[in-house]
């Protein structure tokens, strides 16, 4: 119950797509891409690619440990949003953060859900400014 405080927000607004149109636009300030949105089931999925460590990491330890090292390479960060709207006319967000990474063998190195609260205070944080952005038009 306490994770899901950290990931939903009540916004006081009866505008879901607004609401879902200030989402999708903090995400791609944030790197993302828009997989999927749906504004009549009030979703949106995104996700970035990035590279896991640093490449002179990497290739210090191919050096030292031999070509037969694994090694987390590549990763992906996913996010969902939902939002519900409230029986006393608000809606609510609930996002959740995921990473997802490969080996250098292309192999599943690991799935994790984001838990820094840190990155879900920010999140909400940079989405109230959209709101109000999107809100007086600007």
């Amino acid at each position: 119950m306490e994770r899901r405080n950290i990931e939903t927000r009540v916004f006081e607004t009866q505008n879901e797509k607004e609401l879902l149109t200030a989402s999708a636009q903090v995400l791609q300030d944030l790197g993302y891409t828009i997989k999927e949105s749906d504004v009549n089931l009030g979703m949106i999925t995104a996700e970035k690619n990035r590279e896991a460590g640093n490449k002179a990491g990497k290739v210090a330890m191919l050096v030292l440990l031999g070509s037969n090292t694994v090694y987390e390479d590549v990763q992906k960060f996913y996010v969902n949003i939902v939002t519900t709207p409230t029986k006393d006319k608000k809606i609510k967000v609930r996002v959740l953060f995921t990473r997802k990474s490969w080996d250098n063998r292309g192999n599943i190195f690991a799935v994790e859900q984001i838990t820094d609260t840190k990155v879900y205070q920010q999140f909400f944080e940079k989405l109230s400014h959209s709101v109000y952005l999107t809100a007086n038009g600007i």
